[in-house]
């Protein structure tokens, strides 16, 4: 009569491990992906949701929301970004009520709120973003924790640091390369009052197509210290730079000149908010003058597929 066989052999224990391990390898890169989709479908609603909050803006005050620099560059100047201009069309008005605009960040009141994480301005495949709170923001105090964003204002294509320098002859501030007050596109930071650089844009200022005109990408504020959705100085970024430029080599999250521009951690390129809402993957491999051209709001070029 035969021997009921009691539990695993060494070897058929090994084998059933063994194979374990694989399908574990086999599901753990098809769950990493379907995460990663997730994530990045959560990232396109909100930039689709700014794209939205710029239309109402617009509508509202007939035109784009702007961000501007009003006194020095600390945390006793009263400017605002775009970002602080549309809470209260992304479902932050008690935020954007709480503040008060006559007032310095210095202010309680102020500082408070720009310490406010704001789920709407965080893309979740960031996983350097502090959950949306970081210090060592630039031009105010270090130690101080502040909200930060990963999406920012396209300003254009003109751009006079690091090593992506370029000066477009044509459209707005023609042949100018202060691209950080003097852009060419949908909203640079803005002079202080009085400034010529201090002007909003209006819906029939974008000559080129609001359906070929770059308004929102994707930033790093991980890899960005010019990063905090209340800054006027923290929230914009230029195309003369290529796309992920800042995070695909390692420059320090200060080396401004390289990284006031656009990064994401999306494989291989970034998505933008595109002029008339709409959210478009961009890739990294775009070419440099195809990607200027979509910057910029009235430079006259013949766009193409991308």
């Amino acid at each position: 009569m035969l021997k009921k066989k009691q539990g695993f052999t060494l070897i058929e224990l090994l084998v059933v491990i063994a194979i374990i391990a694989i399908l574990i390898a086999l599901l753990l890169p098809a769950v990493q992906q379907a995460r990663e989709a997730a994530r990045r479908s959560q990232c396109k609603n909100n930039m689709k949701q700014l794209g939205l909050a710029l239309h109402n803006y617009l509508d509202t005050h007939s035109v784009f929301p702007h961000s501007y620099i009003d006194g020095a560059y600390n945390d006793t100047q009263k400017g605002k970004s775009w970002m602080y201009s549309i809470l209260p069309f992304i479902d932050q008005a008690p935020l954007f009520n709480s503040c008060l605009p006559e007032e310095p960040l210095s202010n309680a009141a102020n500082t408070t709120a720009a310490q406010q994480v704001i789920p709407a301005f965080l893309c979740p495949s960031d996983p350097d973003n502090g959950r949306g709170r970081l210090s060592g923001r630039a031009n105010v105090p270090g130690g101080t924790v502040y909200g930060v964003n990963n999406y920012k204002m396209v300003a254009g294509n003109n751009w006079a640091w690091g090593d992506f320098t370029h000066s477009d002859p044509r459209g707005r501030n023609a042949g100018n390369n202060h691209g950080l007050d003097a852009g060419n596109g949908m909203g640079h930071r803005g002079g202080n009052p009085g400034s010529t650089y201090r002007v909003p844009i209006t819906a029939t200022d974008i000559k080129d197509g609001t359906s070929n005109t770059l308004a929102i990408g994707e930033a790093l504020p991980g890899k960005c210290t010019h990063s905090m959705w209340w800054w006027f100085n923290g929230t914009t970024g230029n195309c003369a730079t290529p796309l992920n430029y800042y995070q695909n080599n390692d420059f320090s999250p200060g080396d401004w000149g390289r990284n006031y521009s656009f990064a994401s951690e999306h494989e291989g390129g970034g998505q933008f908010t595109m002029a008339d809402g709409a959210v478009r993957f961009v890739s990294e491999n775009i070419d440099l003058s195809l990607y200027r051209a979509l910057a910029s709001i009235r430079g006259g070029e013949v766009v193409g597929e991308f």
